[in-house]
């Protein structure tokens, strides 16, 4: 439950900032890197590629959303 939660989080996380198109992608995906980093340098937790992946959706949906609105 707890994986799936997180996951929830890091993809809405990158989703509504980028909903207001790309300067929303470039600050989701600094987010989404900067936060990973951080938690390869903290003690007990690592680099998780399935939560990038996580932002990276977020990131394309947002995006696509923002497209077909305006």
């Amino acid at each position: 439950m707890k994986f799936q939660k997180d996951k929830i989080l890091h993809f809405t996380a990158c989703l509504i900032p980028s909903l207001i198109g790309w300067y929303g992608v470039t600050f989701a995906a600094g987010l989404a890197i900067g936060k990973e980093y951080g938690d390869s340098k903290a003690t007990g937790n690592y680099w998780s590629w399935e939560d990038l992946l996580a932002d990276g959706l977020g990131i394309v949906i947002g995006l696509a959303i923002n497209y077909l609105i305006f």
